[in-house]
């Protein structure tokens, strides 16, 4: 298995930490560093992962993961694992396990292409009966196992660059036959966000009556009286652009027009009314034209 983390200005120590722990836990796990044109000296990075690719400007996500796949595909690798690149390794950390355990599935005629060990950011639906997975409606980036093969004749949409990747993923997964699986038990620490806040702001508290109307029947309501918050606003700007140029085009759940009212609830808390409202027409201009990669060379200078 080849194991890849993709980063871009990371925690250098946090990352080096990342790559010890895997070895520990599983020295048969090859591991690929790809970095995104970071602005800080990865040497020691470098020295200690088995490979280290430098692009020379920011790509984003999509890009990096599509090099990595075809980079295993090259070394005769079965599956590829991602990792962000602020997760934390647990103890029982044990991919090839998930990978034996998942190949046993074989049998019930479930196909084991892509996997997590990221239980607690997956959309759980069922559990599959005498094994230790549940069939996910989406599982996330980080703590994703794929199956190379696979994954070459379904790469990432690197149009996206960042978010969304893993929600467009799981889905087209689903829409071929396909069931994204999640092991029963985490392996990973990875909390999307820097932290999470309530909202403050009139009209942040105004729409997030609406959110939480339009959820009321789901178990865990109070969530909704949060958001993730990154000091880069551009995350959440890419969040509304990408869901609804995804949701126009079927390429999402039809039910992710409640994430486009979350994107708006966010953006409109973070920004205030007048940049907000800047960049809300911008995201609706890209996401119905479709034109993201000219969006992402004006944004990230590509």
């Amino acid at each position: 298995m080849l194991v890849t983390i993709v980063t871009y200005n990371p925690d250098v120590n946090f990352v080096s930490n990342m790559i010890k722990t895997i070895r520990e836990k599983d020295n048969r796990c090859k591991i690929l560093v790809v970095d995104n044109h970071s602005r800080l000296l990865l040497q020691r990075v470098k020295e200690i992962a088995d490979y280290f690719i430098e692009f020379n400007k920011n790509y984003g996500l999509g890009k990096a993961y599509n090099y990595a796949i075809r980079f295993a595909k090259e070394l005769e690798e079965e599956y590829i694992m991602f990792l962000d690149q602020d997760t934390t390794i647990l103890r029982n950390f044990a991919p090839n396990k998930v990978i034996h355990e998942a190949k046993e599935l074989k049998k019930n005629s479930v196909e084991p292409v892509i996997l997590s060990v990221n239980i607690d950011n997956a959309l759980i639906e069922r559990k599959i009966p005498n094994s230790n997975f549940y069939i996910a409606k989406e599982i996330p980036n980080s703590g994703m196992i794929l199956n190379v093969n696979y994954a070459i004749k379904n790469p990432f949409l690197e149009e996206l660059f960042l978010d969304r990747l893993d929600n467009e993923y799981s889905y087209r997964a689903k829409k071929l036959g396909y069931l994204p699986l999640s092991y029963n038990e985490r392996m990973i620490l990875h909390k999307p966000g820097e932290c999470s806040k309530f909202y403050s702001t009139l009209c942040g508290k105004l729409l997030m009556i609406i959110l939480l109307i339009l959820h009321r029947n789901e178990k865990n309501i109070e969530k909704y009286k949060q958001y993730f918050y990154y000091s880069n606003f551009l995350r959440y700007y890419l969040m509304l652009r990408n869901d609804i140029y995804l949701w126009l085009r079927r390429k999402i759940y039809p039910s992710f027009w409640k994430m486009i009212i979350s994107d708006l609830i966010i953006i409109c808390e973070v920004l205030g009314y007048k940049n907000g409202i800047r960049w809300v027409l911008r995201a609706i201009k890209y996401g119905v034209i479709g034109d993201l990669e000219k969006d992402n060379k004006e944004l990230f200078k590509i």
